[in-house]
């Protein structure tokens, strides 16, 4: 088995469809996790637990993963938010293209087996 990057879109296991509705679940204490449910019948199709969340503004997603960390300058603040911004954006385009070219038909189970 081949570890290379796979990407896939969530596909709901009774319709098809890939339109999803998330639906976002915070506890004090606990990771983020996220039900995801077909926007087009209905049918609960994942639960992921998350243990970062970014959204698309990366400065303050940084910045709150951040909070508890001390740096030993601005600067340095500075220059890792900005890697962490353009990693998230590499990424984001990486998914899309990998998608384009050959999004993956297996299932999210099996492709973590892979990885295990």
């Amino acid at each position: 088995m081949s570890l290379a990057e796979k990407s896939k879109r969530e596909h709901c296991p009774k319709c098809g469809s890939i339109m999803m509705s998330n639906y976002i679940l915070v506890r004090p204490g606990k990771d983020v996790e996220v039900f995801v449910e077909c926007a087009v019948c209905g049918t609960f199709t994942a639960r992921y637990g998350l243990h970062t969340y970014t959204s698309e503004d990366p400065y303050r997603s940084y910045l709150r993963m951040m909070r508890h960390r001390r740096f030993s300058s601005g600067a340095d603040a500075k220059k890792k938010s900005k890697e962490f911004s353009t990693s998230l954006w590499e990424d984001y385009e990486k998914v899309k293209k990998i998608i384009t070219d050959h999004e993956e038909t297996r299932p999210v189970e099996d492709l973590l087996e892979e990885m295990d």
